[in-house]
């Protein structure tokens, strides 16, 4: 059985609205990224002895700068909260009709692996 290369941290470069995903981040298997399976990330992350923290950009700044993104529909100047904890990264800043999101990612402390 061949398992698949270590996924880590790649320098982050957001666009000019704030988006980024990491190369290796999930890759939905149907058509339409805007909906999958939740099994399906979470087999994706199991699959990459991975754990995975979501920061919303609502939860994280100002209503007064939340405000603006409303407006102006860009987070690029949101620095998201990291998760508690060490060896998080980021695999992508991700836009949803709630507003934006930040997913970490980190290694699964608790996975077996061989």
């Amino acid at each position: 059985m061949t398992h698949p290369a270590e996924i880590t941290a790649q320098p982050v470069v957001r666009d000019c609205w704030g988006g980024w995903v990491h190369p290796d981040f999930f890759n939905p298997a149907t058509t339409d990224n805007d909906f999958y399976l939740k099994s399906d990330f979470r087999n994706w992350l199991t699959t990459n002895n991975l754990m995975a923290a979501t920061t919303w950009m609502e939860n994280d700044i100002t209503d007064e700068h939340m405000a603006q993104f409303w407006t102006s529909g860009n987070c690029s100047s949101w620095t998201p909260s990291r998760p508690a904890g060490e060896g998080w990264f980021i695999g992508c800043f991700h836009y949803t009709e709630d507003g934006p999101l930040c997913i970490w990612l980190r290694k699964n402390p608790g996975a077996w692996t061989p």
